[in-house]
């Protein structure tokens, strides 16, 4: 099972993940949003740039279309880019041909259909490399502590087309049962191994550990 911690602000975050042995990190950079975890491009290009080998470093971002999503990653020069809010698939193929590997946010509703959701997947196929499926909360972009149905999402990755990373609402608590129940390509938290707003070192160890608890 593959683990992104995400929402790293500080080298201590960084290396807090890194020790833990997490496959990936994530910076959330420059979004249009309120949210504690937010960085600037300049201290996410210097915390990418300190992300070892065989790590992947993903910028997490919100922009206004392609040309604006590019700039942001010829600024930092990352391992791969997750675009956490709605562009046209024409604009996601702009992106894409950078070279960079794309990351697609799909929100799943409390309603969710899951054909519906199959379909928004298919429809990136060619152009994202993997969906990341976190939970729609009205008013909120991620980070809320929120968990979907995890049976939708268990249908969604019987029937994607490419790998898919479920967030929201993980923890160290409910990973494993969480893991067990979709079988997802890797799983992503931020707020679920923070104390007090901080990313607390045992919460990240005991996440990694119990996400990969399922393995044989």
């Amino acid at each position: 099972m593959k683990v992104k911690i995400c929402g790293i602000k500080t080298e201590h975050d960084l290396g807090i993940a890194l020790k833990a042995g997490a496959d990936a990190v994530g910076f959330i950079t420059d979004v249009p949003v309120e949210t504690p975890r937010k960085i600037t491009l300049g201290a996410a290009a210097g915390l990418i740039s300190k992300v070892p080998l065989f790590v992947t470093s993903v910028l997490v971002i919100m922009p206004e279309n392609a040309d604006h999503a590019v700039r942001m990653i010829d600024a930092t020069n990352p391992g791969a880019v997750q675009v956490h809010n709605s562009l046209p698939v024409s604009e996601l193929k702009k992106i894409k041909n950078t070279g960079v590997k794309l990351i697609k946010t799909i929100l799943v509703p409390a309603n969710a259909n899951v054909m519906m959701l199959v379909k928004q997947i298919k429809e990136l196929q060619n152009i994202a490399d993997a969906v990341l499926l976190d939970t729609a909360t009205r008013g909120k972009t991620g980070g809320t502590g929120v968990t979907h149905n995890w049976e939708i999402s268990k249908e969604v990755v019987m029937h994607a087309v490419m790998p898919v990373i479920l967030a929201g609402g993980l923890n160290p608590d409910n990973i494993r049962d969480a893991a067990r129940t979709v079988r997802p390509y890797a799983v992503d938290t931020a707020s679920g191994v923070e104390t007090d707003g901080k990313k607390d070192e045992k919460k990240v160890i005991d996440f990694i550990n119990n996400a990969r608890k399922n393995e044989i």
